[in-house]
């Protein structure tokens, strides 16, 4: 099948990751970063924000070209506030236009330009996949009339066990372990209750926005909180006892990617309970799920006291994820099978 897949490939989890595991199954993938036609400077930056400047029309020019150009069978619209309902439109009239989204449109970030330009083009498009279960019901309110959940992923080629030079597995060693983004909803409560409970924790994630949501206390106990990605990420991932995930309110998010991450790189994983997660894992068995402050922090005290159950529940997390086929390449196989019922094309 011959894909035009538009969206940023500045981060290796997201479009790039689409990119890669659709050419990996046999697909034709030809790619449109938008991010290249922006405006260089302020202007680039308003034009991304706001939707608005010569960048804009210089992106939706470049769509139509490069659609017309490649003649694909699929155009793939991956996050992309800069399509308009005219230019959706026409390209619908001879393409299958499909969207993917892995934000909330209609969750507390649903005011910034992005989403809302976003939400505007929501009926237009041929079919939809969304990042979570409950934007099926937001996507058909809006219009929508093909719409499916398609979970996030795993990355094979970069998410497994690290490999650690001599000497240099100590630097990553830590009981706790968070690597996300600051949000003000149940994450603060809760490492803010580890932080009072004496625990060793260290977060990793945007220095300034962490600052700016811990209170002076918690930001000592912590210590200096800053980003890892790539390489770094994996490592700091495999020198954890324990792996924390927290669900953004804002998102209205009942699972995220750090929940395949991070068994599939053998840690443990230890999350919020939602239905979703007892679905995906068995609790106690493959991941550690909890509801309260008191029960993580009974849950941080046992399973750091008990490194042979720890092990047990990484492996057996690992196998789950493998097994379930959680990695890009079964979903970029979903997403091509919804395709093809959808639209009958010999794929």
């Amino acid at each position: 099948m011959k894909i035009l897949l538009v969206g940023s490939q500045e981060y290796p989890m997201y479009a790039s990751a689409w990119t890669r595991g659709l050419n990996e199954l046999g697909h034709q993938v030809a790619v449109l970063d938008w991010t290249k036609f922006l405006s260089s400077g302020l202007l680039g930056k308003i034009e991304k924000r706001f939707i608005v400047g010569p960048g804009v029309n210089r992106i939706r020019h470049e769509i139509l070209h490069a659609a017309y150009d490649v003649n694909p069978d699929i155009v793939l619209i991956y996050a992309t506030p800069f399509v308009n309902k005219e230019m959706v439109c026409q390209l619908t009239r001879d393409f299958w236009v499909t969207g993917y989204h892995n934000d909330d449109p209609f969750g507390q970030y649903g005011s910034l330009p992005s989403l809302r330009e976003w939400r505007k083009v929501i009926p237009y498009f041929n079919s939809h996949h969304v990042f979570r279960e409950k934007n099926i019901f937001d996507y058909e309110r809006c219009g929508a009339k093909l719409v499916k959940v398609l979970h996030h992923f795993y990355l094979p080629w970069m998410h497994k066990p690290a490999m650690f030079r001599p000497g240099e597995l100590e630097n990553y060693q830590n009981d706790i372990v968070f690597v996300g983004h600051a949000e003000s909803d149940s994450r603060i409560g809760y490492l803010e209750a580890l932080s009072n409970g004496n625990f060793n924790v260290q977060i990793y994630g945007g220095t300034k926005y962490w600052r700016r949501h811990l209170s002076f206390r918690s930001r000592r106990s912590f210590g200096l909180i800053y980003p890892v990605y790539g390489e770094d990420y994996v490592k700091v991932i495999s020198g954890a006892k324990i792996c924390l995930a927290f669900f953004s309110t804002a998102n209205n998010d009942d699972y995220t990617t750090r929940v395949f991450e991070i068994p599939a790189i053998g840690s443990l994983l230890m999350c919020e309970r939602t239905e979703l997660m007892q679905s995906l894992y068995t609790e106690d068995k493959e991941a550690v799920m909890f509801a309260s402050p008191e029960e993580l922090l009974d849950k941080c005290r046992w399973y750091l006291d008990h490194k042979e159950v720890r092990d047990q529940i990484a492996a057996a997390g690992q196998a789950r994820c493998i097994a379930s086929g959680y990695d890009v390449r079964n979903r970029m196989h979903k997403w091509e099978n919804d395709l093809r019922f959808w639209s009958n094309l010999k794929m």
